[in-house]
This record gives structure tokens, C-alpha cells and sequence, in this order.
């Protein structure tokens, strides 16, 4: 295991420290269609430049999803942001520039206007930042946010602690996925001793299931089936989810719950969105399988063992295939 220390590149700190002393005014953003790391991370890096005098906002397209709600700091998350009175932008948790997906109303986010900040945590990431905080050995980018503010002397409050307590705890599958070392551990029981909330968490994201969320799930596993060469598979449509009143974003965590099962190589979910695209989340347990190869073939990305990608302009379509084979005896 790599010493702790470092995920934080010496020279980018020190590129950090110089430009922040000059008092710069940055805008935060998480990835489009944010997960449990994409919200902790940004909400608290933010507040903890906030806490050394930054001026810092933070942005996300989709908004914090309800199920996160809980995180602190989420009523300031902005749905959108006027790129002129920013000078920088900091990318938190894309594995590929383009995924906050801001850069379509807002080129300048990507042009040299202004100073680009990339922490990251994805071996796609290829380090587009004038100043890169990418450790692909890092379990989440929570962590790294972490180990990045101790460097900086920022305060780092309970409320900040339970921010990216939630990214390490969602990122590593609640301590039960193999990216979950002795350093995931290590900077956990920090945070909990700064006064992270790990029980709230927990009740939040994995041990609270409202009624449409329950029954969206029994209908994706309802049609849950498993393909000869062992991928489990089901598709969402938008009717699916809208019909019992639930969201596509109740159908957080079914994917892992899918990826359980023994005898399936790597599971698939693919889920039409409200804006009219298909996406797809993939998860695999099997040492041999990498599904970040699968999802690259289709534009997307993340990591070997939980990746994803989105087709837009699509939609699903279901279709029944039947064979016959000789009886057997």
C-alpha cells in the first residue's frame, strides 16, 4: 500500500498554495447524475476552503439526489452557476472532463479563461487540470479531499467529517468492496474521531428503503435474467419507475444488491432517464472481469470493477427470445 501521504502530489500542493494566496474565486462541480463521493466531496471541499478564507461555491447540474439529501451543506448545491464571476473552476470526481456536462451551455469551463483544478480519483482520468490531484490508488475521492485539506491546514468540523465520511463509506460499498484498504480505514477512523456521523450514513444510504422505492425494486428484479456467459441484466423504463411514482434515482443501490449474486460474471442496469437517454451501471465481484473495457466501448468509463455510461437520445426497448433444445434423458 502506498503511504497516505501520497495522494497529494508535493508539487500540485504547493502550485495550490501559491494560487490560492491569491485569493481566488472558485466554483466547485461534481459529475452530472452524482453518486455518494461526487456530493461529499464537493460539499466538503468547499466548506473547507470556505474555512481558510477561499471564496468557493458548488455546483452540480443534476442537484443533490434525495436520497443524499441528508449530507450536510446540500441546500447550497446550485443547479447552475454564472461561470463570469468565477476564476477558477475545480472538477471534483470526473473521470473525464466533460462529465459535469456544464461545458455544453458553458464552453469556458474548458477553455484557458479560466484555471482548471482536477481531483480525481478514475484511471481515466487524464489529468487536464493546470493543477491535478489524480490518485487512481485512492478508494474515492473523498479521501483525497481529505488528505488535501490536513495539508492545508483546513478546519476540518464534524459536519465537514460526515461529508466525506459519506463519499469513502459509498465509494467502498460500506467497507465491503476490494477497494477497501488499510489507508480507507485509516482516514475513516480520522474522520469519525473528528466527529463524522457514520451511523446517520448508514441509515440513509443503506438502511432506508420508502415504500416506491421498495416496490421499484421488486419490479427490476422481477425482470432481472441472466444471459448464457453469466451477465445478469434488466432494463428500466421510464414508465417502470414513473407509473408507482417513484424517480430514477430510487433505483440508487439496486445495482450492487443485483451484483450479489454468486453465479452472475458482472451485472447490468440499463435505465431510460427523464431527459431522454439511457444509462447504464455496471458492477463485477469476479478478479478476471473488467467492466470499465466494457463501458469505455461505448463512451463511458470509471473503474474494473463499477463503471457506467449513457447513450443519449435512446431509449429501451424489450425483446423476448425463445430457443429449443433437445430434452435431455
Amino acid at each position: 500500500m502506498k503511504d497516505p501521504k501520497e495522494l497529494i502530489d508535493a508539487a500540485n500542493l504547493e502550485k495550490l498554495k501559491k494560487y490560492l494566496s491569491t485569493s481566488p474565486r472558485i466554483v466547485i462541480l461534481a459529475h452530472a447524475g452524482p453518486d455518494g463521493d461526487a456530493i461529499g466531496s464537493t460539499l466538503g471541499l468547499c466548506e473547507g476552503l470556505k474555512s481558510l478564507g477561499i471564496e468557493a461555491s458548488v455546483a452540480c447540474l443534476d442537484g443533490v439526489p434525495d436520497f443524499l439529501s441528508f449530507c450536510p451543506f446540500a441546500e447550497t448545491m446550485q443547479k447552475d452557476f454564472d461561470e463570469n464571476k468565477f476564476d477558477a473552476v475545480w472538477f471534483t470526481d470526473c473521470g473525464a472532463k466533460k462529465m459535469t456536462r456544464f461545458h455544453e451551455t458553458k464552453p469556458d469551463i474548458l477553455s484557458d479563461k479560466m484555471v482548471k483544478i482536477n481531483l480525481d480519483h478514475h484511471p481515466t482520468n487524464d489529468l487536464w487540470g493546470e493543477i491535478n490531484f489524480v490518485a487512481t490508488h485512492a478508494a474515492s475521492s473523498s479521501q483525497i479531499v481529505f488528505r488535501l485539506l490536513q495539508a492545508l491546514g483546513a478546519k476540518i468540523t464534524p459536519r465537514i467529517a460526515t461529508c466525506l465520511l459519506l463519499g469513502i463509506y459509498t465509494d467502498t460499498g460500506s467497507f465491503m468492496h476490494q477497494n477497501t484498504t488499510p489507508e480507507v480505514y485509516q482516514a475513516s477512523a480520522e474522520l469519525m474521531k473528528l466527529g463524522a456521523n457514520a451511523a446517520q450514513i448508514s441509515k440513509h444510504v443503506f438502511r432506508s428503503h420508502e415504500f416506491r422505492v421498495l416496490k421499484l425494486w421488486g419490479r427490476v428484479l422481477q425482470n432481472l435474467y441472466v444471459t448464457d456467459d453469466g451477465a445478469a441484466i434488466v432494463g428500466v423504463n421510464k414508465k417502470d419507475y414513473e407509473s408507482i411514482g417513484a424517480t430514477r434515482e430510487d433505483l440508487a443501490g439496486v445495482i450492487d444488491y443485483i451484483n450479489s449474486m454468486p453465479e452472475a460474471k458482472y451485472s447490468v442496469l440499463l435505465s431510460e432517464d427523464e431527459k431522454g437517454n439511457v444509462k447504464a451501471s455496471l458492477r463485477t465481484r469476479k478478479p478476471d472481469v473488467d467492466v470499465k473495457a466494457l463501458a469505455e466501448k461505448f463512451g463511458g468509463g470509471g473503474h474494473i470493477k463499477a463503471s457506467g455510461f449513457t447513450i443519449k437520445d435512446s431509449h429501451l426497448k424489450k425483446e423476448v427470445k425463445w430457443k429449443i433444445v433437445e430434452n435431455e434423458g
